[in-house]
């Protein structure tokens, strides 16, 4: 799952799509003008690759821009960052070190100028799957707001490929992912490991989003499964996939209790 394949799939999160083409964007002569002290400075850091210069200019000129308020959704944007620079690493086989040392000298260089650092490293898992998954459930709950719109007062039937059903395919691939990675690595106290914390936190956040926010929704929950049954999707209104997806686990889960496997019928 690359920066390209999240946009085509979930289109209808526009404020993600417009981030990630923001930092995808080449940078300019007057934007590298604003970062040339930091671009010279990097250069003396043992592991520096001129080969991926273009991505280290992106990454300064994107953190750049989010401190100098060019990109006004601060909150927002820092989250997609922290999720572009992961993506892109990975995608260009890119070393964690030097480039996460570059992100933590250009925040420090720019908060010594007198600005707040708004915008903290964010580590994500080596485990590419694991990580991924977990920045998916982020994009859902952060732009819950953005689903809720998307899946509501739709009532007739929708194209394959509309945003509603988007939307929907999304909630169904989030919850299976809930419940597959709270059974890995948070039921049976296994989120008091000290490994799987960060893990549970971002599952119960998305929990309780999910929960407390979208499904309760009377005009929604007919439209989403619920994470508190069996159910591992609903098609209310979009045509089914063509190939049935492999078989899940259908667990009804919460993040202060374990998960018992139920065997599809």
């Amino acid at each position: 799952m690359d920066i390209e394949r999240f946009k085509k799939e979930y289109p209808f999160l526009r404020n993600m799509v417009n981030a990630y083409n923001k930092f995808n964007d080449n940078v300019n002569s007057e934007e590298r003008s604003k970062i040339l002290s930091i671009l010279n400075n990097i250069k003396n850091v043992v592991g520096y690759k001129n080969e991926d210069l273009d991505i280290y200019e992106k990454l300064i000129r994107n953190l750049w821009s989010l401190f100098n308020n060019i990109y006004i959704e601060k909150k927002d944007y820092c989250i997609f960052l922290n999720q572009w620079l992961y993506l892109i690493k990975k995608k260009h086989n890119i070393a964690n070190y030097p480039i996460d040392l570059y992100y933590s000298y250009t925040v420090s260089s720019l908060s010594s100028e007198g600005k707040n650092n708004i915008c903290p490293f964010y580590v994500y898992d080596a485990d590419y799957e694991k990580s991924t998954n977990i920045i998916k459930l982020q994009n859902f709950y952060n732009n819950i707001n953005t689903i809720e719109k998307t899946l509501m007062n739709e009532s007739l039937q929708q194209e394959k490929d509309s945003h509603y059903c988007d939307a929907q395919r999304y909630a169904n691939e989030c919850v299976k992912i809930y419940r597959n990675m709270h059974h890995k690595y948070c039921s049976d106290k296994k989120d008091e490991k000290e490994e799987n914390k960060n893990t549970c936190f971002e599952l119960n956040t998305f929990y309780t989003s999910y929960t407390q926010f979208l499904f309760i929704k009377e005009d929604i929950k007919k439209k989403i499964p619920d994470l508190a049954s069996g159910e591992n999707e609903k098609l209310f209104g979009c045509p089914a996939n063509e190939t049935p997806a492999p078989q899940e686990l259908k667990q009804g889960s919460g993040p202060t209790r374990g998960m018992e496997t139920v065997s599809d019928p």
